[in-house]
């Protein structure tokens, strides 16, 4: 068990590497466990979730954003609260405030990605949720390789476009911290915090720009296979133990089972 959970661990720096995320210290093949990797503090402020409701991330108080495969959603929820102070293992993008985490600890309880349950993949989504939002933005969010992919409000509801989108100096004009922002789309509110899969943005409801919205080949419709937020938020990611993907439902997870696939150690 310790040897398969070394080589995930390994396999994880190795493909978070190939993304261009930037390790501080050197990592080889021969380390062993999370603390071979750099560690990061800071105080949860949000967490970040999926269309579904899970977790698949948090926001630190110095705006840092997190991101956690959603399969440890239910670890994440049970071991850590808003307020913690935690430490947090993973690689840092290089010019982003943007971690991709393997572990996640607030000094009692430590969570570390042992890779996806079996048979753990893309489900069926509901029907999406349409939102309407408006409030200043805090700060933006960002990708797997470290590209804007949206913007967090200061009430902790995360706004999700697709990047191409937010290149375009029509929409990044309107993204300005500390402005006004207004937006339609589909998502998730629960007790963990919201999401909208942004689809109009403006300075106000009564003016509103269209957002193109991206499919997948593979599947009509804009919720496609896995989900908006796979393609514009913290995914998809990559296969092995940080692997994304949909699971659970709307509202705070319960706490873990003995042996479910994130774990959890005092």
């Amino acid at each position: 068990m310790t040897r398969m959970k070394t080589l995930l661990l390994a396999s994880a720096a190795a493909a978070l590497l190939g993304t261009g995320f930037a390790n501080a210290a050197s990592t080889t093949a021969t380390t062993t466990g999370t603390d071979a990797l750099p560690s990061y503090t800071g105080t949860v402020k949000h967490f970040t979730i999926t269309p579904r409701g899970t977790i698949d991330g948090v926001i630190l108080s110095n705006g840092t954003d997190v991101m956690f495969p959603p399969y440890m959603s239910t670890q994440i929820a049970y071991a850590v609260k808003l307020g913690d102070s935690v430490t947090i293992h993973g690689l840092k993008a290089a010019n982003e405030p943007v971690i991709q985490g393997v572990s996640i600890t607030d000094g009692s309880h430590t969570v570390t990605d042992n890779g996806p349950p079996p048979g753990f993949g893309p489900g069926r989504h509901g029907a999406p949720t349409r939102m309407m939002v408006q409030g200043k933005i805090a700060q933006y969010l960002y990708g797997p390789h470290g590209e804007k992919n949206g913007v967090l409000l200061d009430d902790g509801t995360a706004l999700h476009m697709p990047p191409p989108a937010i290149a375009k100096s029509s929409i990044a004009s309107m993204l300005k911290t500390g402005d006004t922002i207004a937006a339609v789309g589909v998502g998730t509110t629960n007790s963990l915090g919201s999401v909208v899969m942004v689809q109009q943005i403006g300075s106000n409801f009564k003016d509103l720009t269209r957002i193109a919205m991206p499919r997948p080949p593979h599947r009509p419709g804009p919720m496609g296979p896995h989900g908006w937020h796979h393609g514009w938020h913290h995914g998809p990611m990559m296969h092995g133990p940080m692997m994304h993907g949909p699971m659970g439902g709307p509202g705070a997870p319960p706490p873990p089972p003995a042996n479910d696939s994130g774990s959890t150690s005092k």
